[in-house]
């Protein structure tokens, strides 16, 4: 389990240190965002989609936190 945290942390600093990933995460946001911005009323479904996919990239960045707070939990339980 310890092992287990300690890989995902890891992965995940990799990740948000990542300006590729970073960078397309952000287009694909920003795509998102212009079918919000340029919908006509009537564009429902596009723009349920579209917040779908926004969520869908908020829990990825949540996901990425988690990890890394969860090794640094991990690491103050270790000290006592």
């Amino acid at each position: 389990m310890t092992t287990e945290i300690r890989i995902k942390a890891d992965e995940a600093r990799r990740l948000k240190a990542d300006t590729a990933f970073l960078s397309f995460v952000q287009d694909v946001r920003d795509d998102q965002i212009k079918v919000f911005t340029d919908s006509v009323a009537s564009d429902v479904e596009a723009r349920e989609a579209a917040h779908g996919i926004i969520c869908a990239l908020n829990l990825i960045e949540m996901k990425l936190d988690a990890a890394t707070t969860a090794e640094t939990f991990l690491d103050r339980k270790q000290r006592k």
